[in-house]
């Protein structure tokens, strides 16, 4: 990740374009893409290896100089319920990053596709840029765990780094805002390795866009899909004033996922019954006369 390359073996690595990614037509995706799927669950994943609990590839999708460079991830196949699942969180990443984008938040800009009963999220790498750029970014985990070892909230590490002046007002007030938010959708997944900033190695960093934004309190478990009870996060004291924003963007996101005709008729229902527990505690007093 980044635009640094350590020690030898990197370096002789990336000369000897080990883990350059597999370059990919557009118009290929439909064959190309299910092949790498099976390769990336055989244990051979094409380009560079990532990290995450849910199988992933990398790709170049373009030709000659006008590439770029994509984190692909995939269902199992749509056809069973274990995959019908994984192929609705995905579709609901997607509208995560559209929504946040839609409301002046930096998020990922990413593609849905279909092929041989999978659902493909296609993600636009940050930290790179072109055919060969690359772009500085470090994550929330390394750099907490370097500078206070805290790891307790993505809120709080922001504030941590805009009191030590390492990141805007606006950007702190980003990420506290993707903690509320990522609690109010449901997303269980908020660990330190899921926000990255960039930096140039002098003066404050920069939020990167937002990622693996999405209700993974739904996620299967075991290759089981298990019944959870979705219970929306009360506001804090120090979440106080930026609950409400939080709040109608989770309301706006619910809805849009329950008129969302690609997922499927469970996961909307899903959504719908979400929304009506969220609208139930948004009604209370305190949180009225706060907004």
């Amino acid at each position: 990740m980044g635009d640094l390359i350590v020690g030898e073996e990197a370096l002789n690595r990336y000369i000897g374009a080990v883990d350059t990614p597999p370059l990919v037509r557009p118009e290929k995706r439909s064959t190309n893409y299910p092949a790498l799927a099976r390769a990336a669950m055989a244990g051979r994943p094409p380009g560079s290896p990532v990290q995450g609990e849910h199988p992933k590839f990398i790709v170049c999708v373009g030709d000659g100089e006008h590439r770029t460079e994509m984190i692909v991830k995939f269902s199992p196949p749509a056809t069973t319920p274990i995959g019908q699942r994984w192929a609705d969180l995905l579709v609901a990443e997607h509208l995560a990053h559209i929504m946040l984008a839609e409301r002046g938040i930096p998020a990922c800009r990413s593609t849905v596709l279909r092929f041989e009963d999978r659902v493909f999220l296609e993600v636009e790498r940050f930290d790179r840029i072109g055919a060969e750029g690359r772009r500085g970014a470090v994550s929330l985990l390394a750099l907490d765990a370097a500078r206070y070892g805290r790891l307790d909230s993505w809120a709080a590490c922001a504030q941590r780094l805009a009191a030590d002046a390492l990141l805007s007002a606006q950007d702190a007030e980003h990420v506290q805002l993707l903690d509320l938010f990522g609690a109010l959708i449901a997303n269980t997944d908020r660990h330190f390795g899921n926000i990255t900033l960039f930096d140039r190695y002098e003066g404050p960093l920069e939020l990167a866009p937002a990622y693996d934004m999405l209700p993974m309190l739904f996620a299967p478990q075991s290759d089981q899909i298990v019944e959870r009870q979705y219970e929306p996060a009360r506001p804090t004291a120090a979440s106080l004033s930026l609950w409400p924003h939080a709040r109608a963007l989770a309301e706006a996101y619910w809805e849009r996922l329950t008129q969302e005709p690609s997922l499927s008729g469970e996961f909307r229902e899903l959504s719908g019954r979400c929304l009506a527990a969220l609208r139930a505690v948004s009604s209370r007093g305190v949180l009225a006369s706060s907004a």
